[in-house]
């Protein structure tokens, strides 16, 4: 039971740091329709890679409930490690940071920091809390759609901020683009 407590605890921390970004820090730089879509399909991807599996095999809840072996146990400091990288990306952009797609007038691009191994470091942090959450699933079918569901709502989402970062910075970014990797240091 101290693993599905640890876990909750985790995942209760990981939202209401997401409540604060949003209420927070929520600015506006840049609103289309398209942008609008995007958030509503990261939560609708969210919810159908959480409990649409549920809804397809029951036993997934049986699974989760089971006690924390060892290896489900590594799901709490990923989901630890996300919210680390996910803030930590979030501060370093500081006022240039934004829940809406588009870049601030007078904002720099940002290279250094997280920015200097992945182009977008707060959706690194967002993958490992949702790699954390589908081991804590520890079920083949339900782990798998708790995070690739997410994941791909976020590459969407990340296709959007690449083509605003590119008009907004042209050159500077297509240079640093080849630079540096998307989200995965070194990989992609």
């Amino acid at each position: 039971m101290t693993g599905h407590i640890l876990f909750w605890m985790s995942v209760a921390t990981w939202l209401l740091m997401e409540a604060y970004v949003f209420f927070k820090l929520n600015r506006n730089t840049y609103k289309e329709n398209t942008e609008k879509n995007s958030k509503l399909l990261i939560f609708m991807f969210i919810l159908m890679g959480i409990f649409g599996p549920v809804l397809i095999d029951p036993s997934i809840i049986t699974s989760f409930l089971q006690p924390f072996n060892g290896f489900r146990y590594v799901s709490i400091p990923l989901i630890v490690l996300g919210i680390i990288v996910r803030y930590s990306a979030i501060r370093q952009l500081g006022t240039s940071f934004s829940v809406n797609v588009g870049v601030p007038k007078g904002a720099e691009l940002k290279k250094d920091g997280l920015y200097k191994y992945v182009r977008h470091p707060s959706y690194t942090g967002e993958f490992i809390m949702f790699l954390g959450v589908a081991v804590a699933i520890f079920h083949p079918v339900g782990s798998f759609f708790a995070f690739v569901f997410p994941l791909s709502a976020f590459l969407y989402r990340i296709h959007m901020e690449e083509q605003v970062l590119i008009d907004s910075f042209g050159k500077d970014y297509i240079d640093y683009q080849k630079q540096t990797k998307k989200i995965i240091p070194y990989i992609y």
